[in-house]
Protein backbone atom coordinates (compact mmCIF):
# COMPACT_ATOMS: atom_id res chain seq x y z
CA UNK A 1 0.00 0.00 0.00
CA UNK A 2 2.57 2.08 0.36
CA UNK A 3 4.42 1.87 -2.33
CA UNK A 4 0.99 2.58 -4.01
CA UNK A 5 0.90 5.72 -2.52
CA UNK A 6 4.44 6.49 -3.42
CA UNK A 7 3.49 6.08 -7.28
CA UNK A 8 0.71 8.26 -7.10
CA UNK A 9 1.95 10.75 -5.43
CA UNK A 10 4.72 11.11 -7.93
CA UNK A 11 2.26 11.26 -10.60
CA UNK A 12 0.22 13.67 -8.85
CA UNK A 13 3.00 16.14 -9.18
CA UNK A 14 3.37 15.41 -12.99
CA UNK A 15 -0.33 15.69 -14.64
CA UNK A 16 -1.11 19.39 -13.63
CA UNK A 17 1.91 20.88 -14.73
CA UNK A 18 0.89 19.25 -17.89
CA UNK A 19 -2.21 20.61 -17.46
CA UNK A 20 -1.14 23.85 -17.41
CA UNK A 21 1.20 23.29 -20.44
CA UNK A 22 -1.69 22.82 -22.42
CA UNK A 23 -3.73 25.81 -24.56
CA UNK A 24 -6.79 25.96 -22.18
CA UNK A 25 -4.93 25.01 -19.42
CA UNK A 26 -7.20 22.37 -18.18
CA UNK A 27 -7.01 18.59 -17.02
CA UNK A 28 -9.49 17.65 -19.83
CA UNK A 29 -6.95 17.82 -22.50
CA UNK A 30 -4.46 16.20 -21.30
CA UNK A 31 -4.08 12.83 -22.60
CA UNK A 32 -1.84 9.38 -21.46
CA UNK A 33 0.14 10.09 -24.36
CA UNK A 34 0.76 13.73 -23.31
CA UNK A 35 1.45 12.59 -20.01
CA UNK A 36 3.95 9.97 -21.23
CA UNK A 37 5.93 12.52 -23.13
CA UNK A 38 6.58 14.68 -20.07
CA UNK A 39 7.17 11.66 -18.43
CA UNK A 40 10.26 11.24 -20.64
CA UNK A 41 11.10 14.76 -20.84
CA UNK A 42 13.42 15.31 -17.14
CA UNK A 43 14.03 18.53 -17.32
CA UNK A 44 9.98 19.40 -17.25
CA UNK A 45 8.64 18.79 -13.47
CA UNK A 46 12.37 18.11 -12.37
CA UNK A 47 11.30 17.55 -8.51
CA UNK A 48 8.79 14.55 -9.55
CA UNK A 49 10.48 11.53 -9.08
CA UNK A 50 10.28 9.48 -12.20
CA UNK A 51 11.76 6.62 -10.27
CA UNK A 52 9.09 6.44 -7.49
CA UNK A 53 6.55 6.20 -10.52
CA UNK A 54 8.20 3.40 -12.06
CA UNK A 55 7.15 1.62 -9.04
CA UNK A 56 3.72 1.14 -10.36
CA UNK A 57 5.83 -1.00 -13.08
CA UNK A 58 8.28 -2.88 -10.63
CA UNK A 59 6.63 -3.06 -7.69
CA UNK A 60 3.04 -2.73 -8.46
CA UNK A 61 2.65 -4.66 -11.81
CA UNK A 62 1.00 -1.97 -13.29
CA UNK A 63 1.97 -0.65 -16.78
CA UNK A 64 2.97 2.82 -17.28
CA UNK A 65 0.01 3.32 -19.26
CA UNK A 66 -2.34 1.67 -17.19
CA UNK A 67 -1.05 3.51 -14.03
CA UNK A 68 -1.36 6.74 -15.96
CA UNK A 69 -4.25 6.11 -16.94
CA UNK A 70 -5.80 5.72 -13.36
CA UNK A 71 -3.65 8.83 -12.11
CA UNK A 72 -5.63 11.14 -15.00
CA UNK A 73 -9.02 9.52 -14.62
CA UNK A 74 -9.07 10.34 -11.08
CA UNK A 75 -7.57 13.92 -11.31
CA UNK A 76 -9.92 14.61 -13.94
CA UNK A 77 -12.86 13.49 -11.85
CA UNK A 78 -12.27 16.51 -9.04
CA UNK A 79 -11.09 18.74 -11.97
CA UNK A 80 -13.33 21.79 -10.70
CA UNK A 81 -12.04 21.22 -6.85
CA UNK A 82 -8.53 21.81 -8.55
CA UNK A 83 -9.25 24.09 -10.80
CA UNK A 84 -7.90 23.07 -13.87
Amino acid sequence: MAKALIAADAVSGLIPPTALMMPTRKLSEVTVKSLKKKFKDKSFARSVSREDIMVCEEELGLERKEFFTLALEALQAISDELGL
